[in-house]
């Protein structure tokens, strides 16, 4: 501000000289001189309110600057600048300090790249070169963009970048080939430029130093520094950290393409998982995870010690929250099988350096996710063919069992099939061409990103960040506690000589089968025309073959009219 109305004090001196030389100075001269500061005081002015009502501080200053800077009185527009500039100065000197040295000193939260401050750190562990175990709090996943503060000018692709950049100097700051110990230091000493961090340090102190802000210039430095991080992450990521093969761990164990183990693993865990967790269900589910490991032949010692599960106990819930306008509690319209073991269950991956910046806490949240859906479906999967090898000891089964049966193993066995070879191998094909034609991570990144938000969406799975619930993933839920139902129900019934109860169970389990399908079919029909709808096309041939389930549903529909 004192920049700003230097030229106003140097035109009150000037004034003061003419007055003091001439006593009968008129005072329409000295209104003359001063009426031009009116419309600078009255938008200097506003500025300060805006400041003072809305608590502006930090990079908000630079977006109520810039609001005003676009105006057409060259005097109020260069005082503005002055301003901008000064204030300018401070964001950049927060800028140099993350994007060279991964550290903020911003007490007053000022930046818009600041530190979370929620207690909810996810701990990664990384081996020490004595082979021990460290856990290490993710720093560099503790900033984020508060969007609130970033100026309009800047995009937040570009913001992005900017957090991207002084989140890896943090990691390349934890580098287990140069240190022993992992915890990150107030300020972080960083060979990741090299030779180059003058150099970069010089770029940003000219930009600091213009006048007015240049968005061209200050966007090819930030890409200038981001191709340097990009190469050398390339480079230590997939050559070093051999991240062909740890994307191959993650597959095969997060998206269960090794059956075959997983087939064993739920045979072995099935008396654990299928009661609700207690203290040593972690540790018993470890051990029949090693012993499925060891069973299927697979020695890979970075696998054994990349994976291991944790079954968290339940928080006891005092209250039921009865949902308006139904006689069902919450707890009494969730699945049981969330409540239990199959429901809790969590399997962790240990990251390995580099690859926390593919790897994030979000980024194996949805993993997990979508692990406890594929593990749901494959345990459904295994107990209706059990069912169906139970039932082969049997001559004279009851028809309605036989045909109910028969259709649920033909649903999911099209569901997993589907799952499986028509988005998880179709998507990691299309991930892994896509990686081995570059050489700059940053594609590596965008080409894991899109597998994974494809994988999720095309699996009716949401992100964690949504309250949302899909229509089609809720009809497979629905599908997979009907299988449920009916195996247990089976399980008890002297299926060659049914009672009339049971036929009337067995009726009523056939019709919700028939009412499930039929809004199902009718779901994928109504949307698989859009243009992000072919994934739900296959569904559909798969689930609906011959269009079997819709022309039951609608037959039924006609006779209903009758």
């Amino acid at each position: 501000m004192d920049q700003a109305l230097e030229p106003f004090r140097q035109e009150i001196v000037d004034l003061e000289g003419v007055v003091l030389s001439d006593s009968y100075t008129p005072l329409s001269l000295i209104l003359c001189h001063i009426q031009k500061y009116v419309c600078l005081f009255s938008v200097l002015n506003s500025i300060i309110r805006e400041i003072h009502t809305q608590k502006v501080h930090g990079c908000k200053l630079l977006q109520c600057l810039h609001q005003n800077m676009h105006i057409g009185i060259s005097d109020v527009k260069t005082a503005i600048e002055k301003v901008s500039h000064c204030v300018h100065i401070v964001f950049y000197k927060h800028l140099t300090s993350w994007l060279l040295y991964g550290h903020l000193d911003d007490v007053y939260n000022e930046f818009f790249i600041q530190k979370i401050t929620d207690e909810q750190n996810t701990l990664m562990l990384i081996d020490n070169k004595d082979g021990n175990k460290a856990k290490v709090n993710a720093d560099m996943w503790n900033y984020n963009i508060k969007i609130d503060m970033l100026p309009s000018y800047i995009r937040p692709s570009l913001a992005a970048k900017i957090l991207t950049i002084g989140q890896t100097v943090i990691m390349f700051g934890n580098d287990p080939r140069q240190k022993k110990d992992f915890a990150i230091s107030d300020h972080i000493e960083t060979s990741i430029w090299g030779e180059k961090e003058y150099e970069y340090f010089r770029k940003l102190q000219s930009l600091q130093k213009r006048s007015i802000f240049n968005i061209v210039e200050f966007e090819r430095t930030i890409d200038e520094l981001k191709q340097c991080i990009t190469e050398l992450l390339w480079r230590v990521a997939v050559e070093e950290a051999q991240l062909v093969h740890q994307l191959r761990l993650v597959k095969d164990f997060f998206l269960m393409g090794r059956g075959d183990l997983f087939l064993e693993f739920i045979r072995l865990t099935a008396h654990i998982l299928n009661k609700p967790p207690t203290h040593h269900s972690s540790r018993d589910v470890n051990l029949a995870f090693q012993m499925a490991l060891r069973k299927m032949h697979l020695n890979d010692e970075n696998a054994m010690d990349s994976f291991n599960f944790i079954v968290p106990i339940p928080v006891e819930e005092t209250e039921d929250i009865e949902v308006e306008g139904t006689e069902f509690t919450e707890k009494e319209r969730e699945d049981p099988i969330e409540r239990r073991g199959w429901g809790m269950v969590i399997l962790k991956y240990k990251v390995i350096w580099p690859l926390h910046l593919l790897f994030s806490p979000s980024a194996l949240n949805d993993y997990n996710t979508l692990f406890k859906f594929l593990l749901r479906v494959k345990k459904t999967q295994i107990d209706l063919w059990n069912l169906w090898s139970e039932h082969m000891y049997y001559k004279n089964i009851d028809m309605g069992v036989i045909q109910l049966r028969n259709n649920l193993i033909f649903i999911i066995d099209n569901l997993q099939y589907y799952l499986q070879v028509d988005v998880i191998e179709s998507q990691y094909t299309i991930m892994e061409a896509n990686m081995k034609n570059t050489r700059n991570f940053e594609d590596v990144q965008k080409a894991h990103s899109i597998f994974l938000a494809n994988v999720m969406s095309q699996t009716f799975l949401l992100g964690n960040s949504t309250e949302r619930t899909n229509a089609v993933n809720k009809l497979i839920k629905l599908l997979l506690r009907l299988c449920d139902d009916f195996i247990l129900q089976a399980s008890m019934w002297e299926v060659g000589n049914l009672l009339l109860t049971e036929k009337e169970e067995l009726k009523t389990l056939s019709e919700t089968l028939e009412s499930v399908m039929g809004w199902l079919t009718k779901t994928l029909n109504r949307v698989r025309a859009q243009p992000s709808g072919e994934h739900l096309a296959q569904l559909l041939l798969r689930l609906d073959f011959n269009r079997w389930f819709s022309k039951k549903t609608q037959t039924r529909h006609e006779l209903s009219q009758y």
